[in-house]
């Protein structure tokens, strides 16, 4: 049996339009749940969706004194509904991401702003019953959204922001245990060398539990031509530079051991519109590498495709839409010459191989961005055919 972690990310907003809850996550299948997301406020960790996190009471769920409402309480109450299903089950709170990591430079610039942050988060782990904090800062010294502040210190200063974070945590489980003895400290970080390049990888692994690479994305809208968003091997054509493999093993070349190194997954797909594939190089593979213009209405949005909304839509016999595998690549396309789309995404047998290569490659484990996208559990039990 592998030992390897099955991390999910939940998000806050699933239970709105997308009608996604706790209860649907097959927690049964995870070894971790990072929940999306808290932010960063005054430097201190705040919640993100008061209502969705804390507020928001569900008619299955009989609630204890002292015990949190809302979707930290699904998954974080021991006598939850969802934790019955997986008492084994760690929870950790996610803190920035995309969107909200702004705040993260300044905050770790000085060492009474850090102290500040790192007890806020003992508290807030303490308080909400989580087994650990996921931090998402996008990015350190470069990349991220436009506007957000950066220094050149940012890899140094995250460095020691992890230490202290580890030794305040450190100190709090030895007096007041949390559910699994210690508390855990992850990272989600870049596949981009050039994002990645300033973060001292080896010193960090050797103080958190696991590093969480966000190994999609590689193709989209910003990209020259076509290509595949998460291919795991070097493609046939539309190469972006960037591989899972080939950001895997940077990692570990750089000091990571393999076991800390975790593979991320998207249950999503990328769109480009107004494709030629007569301008494709790879007759067996229409439309890739070719120059595009823009991107088509997604599930969401623009341009980004949930993998149970292909299932449903473009997967289905009738559909204007064809697969096609690159096997050097280790991942599918669609492609409609009628429409001129072409859509990177996830499908069963890509998943297998990415499963496959963290088993035979000793990898700390899979996450997956994000669990709501899934079609009726089949990306995530596919994976468990391999991981366990």
């Amino acid at each position: 049996m592998s030992r390897a972690r099955k991390i999910g990310y939940f998000t806050a907003w699933s239970i709105y339009d997308r009608n996604y809850f706790p209860a649907d996550v097959p927690v049964e299948r995870l070894t971790h749940i990072n929940y999306g997301f808290a932010k960063l406020e005054g430097n201190k960790i705040q919640l993100g969706d008061t209502w969705a996190d804390v507020d928001k009471p569900y008619s299955s769920t009989a609630y204890g004194e002292g015990d949190v409402k809302g979707n930290f309480g699904e998954f974080n109450n021991n006598n939850s509904p969802v934790r019955r299903h997986n008492p084994a089950l760690r929870s950790l709170i996610s803190i920035g991401g995309w969107t909200w990591s702004g705040g993260f430079s300044a905050m770790a610039a000085s060492q009474h702003s850090r102290a500040e942050f790192v007890r806020s988060v003992g508290d807030f782990l303490q308080r909400y019953k989580f087994d650990g904090i996921d931090i998402d800062w996008e990015h350190p010294v470069e990349g991220g959204m436009d506007g957000n502040p950066h220094s050149p210190n940012d890899g140094r200063n995250y460095l020691q922001l992890l230490h202290e974070l580890r030794n305040h945590l450190n100190s709090l489980q030895q007096h007041q245990p949390p559910r699994f003895g210690r508390y855990e400290i992850t990272i989600a970080t870049s596949a981009a060398p050039s994002v990645y390049r300033h973060l001292d990888l080896a010193a960090i692994a050797q103080v958190v539990d696991h590093i969480n690479i966000m190994t999609y994305d590689y193709a989209g809208s910003w990209s020259a031509v076509t290509g595949h968003q998460q291919n795991l091997f070097r493609p046939s054509a539309g190469d972006s530079g960037i591989n899972g493999n080939d950001t895997a093993s940077d990692y570990i070349n750089r000091g990571v051991p393999a076991h800390k190194v975790v593979l991320g997954l998207g249950f999503y797909g990328r769109g480009f519109s107004n494709v030629n594939h007569h301008a494709s190089a790879y007759p067996g593979l229409p439309g890739l590498g070719c120059a595009f213009s823009g991107v088509p209405a997604g599930t969401w949005e623009a341009g980004s495709f949930d993998y149970k909304a292909l299932r449903k839509n473009h997967l289905l016999p009738g559909s204007n839409y064809t697969s096609y595998w690159d096997d050097a690549a280790k991942a599918p396309i669609l492609y409609s010459a009628s429409d001129r789309v072409l859509i990177s995404y996830e499908d069963a047998v890509a998943v297998s191989w990415k499963a496959d290569y963290v088993l035979k490659r000793g990898l700390g484990g899979i996450m997956i961005w994000e669990m709501s996208q899934d079609h009726e559990g089949e990306l995530m039990a596919k994976i468990c055919e391999y991981l366990g």
